[in-house]
């Protein structure tokens, strides 16, 4: 039930975000592509290091990142005690990687989503679909204020 429920949002969410941002939507600056690939790059490199500090630096102190679950953990400094936590248990990375598919500006907001992937040397493997709303902060950077792992299916 709750999976439904959490997948019915997502669709409901998709849509209106689809349908608003490319009613007004424009061009992602250049500026803003090179951090949000920054971004994605340090995800890589964190994953590979083991180095969780290298990826919450892309967040916002009042980021939210979202399981495919729908849990919700708010704030950078938890978002970054969880992920330690994932870290202890998986290890490094054997190989990393993020394929965006897709993103649209919407002012101070860009929208990107697409696919994360990473290896573990104990042949665990994690592949999510995400949603990650980036906000250009007041010093002009680029930081994640909403992330979102898509369900890779939905219970029926």
């Amino acid at each position: 039930m709750r999976e439904e429920r959490v997948g019915t949002l997502m669709v409901m969410f998709l849509l209106f975000c689809s349908s608003t941002c490319l009613a007004q939507s424009k061009p992602i600056e250049s500026a803003a592509r090179r951090q949000i690939d920054a971004g994605n790059q340090a995800w890589i490199d964190g994953m590979k290091q083991g180095n969780v500090g290298l990826i919450t630096a892309t967040y916002t102190p009042d980021a939210v990142d979202c399981s495919q679950e729908g849990d919700c953990v708010r704030g950078r400094s938890a978002i970054e005690k969880q992920m330690k936590e994932e870290m202890a248990k998986l290890g490094k990375a054997e190989s990393a990687s993020v394929t965006s598919i897709g993103s649209v500006q919407q002012g101070r907001f860009v929208y990107e989503w697409g696919q994360a992937e990473a290896s573990f040397p104990n042949g665990r493997k994690v592949v999510d679909q995400y949603l990650t709303a980036w906000r250009e902060e007041p010093d002009g950077t680029w930081k994640i204020f909403r992330n979102l792992v898509i369900p890779n299916s939905v219970s029926r």
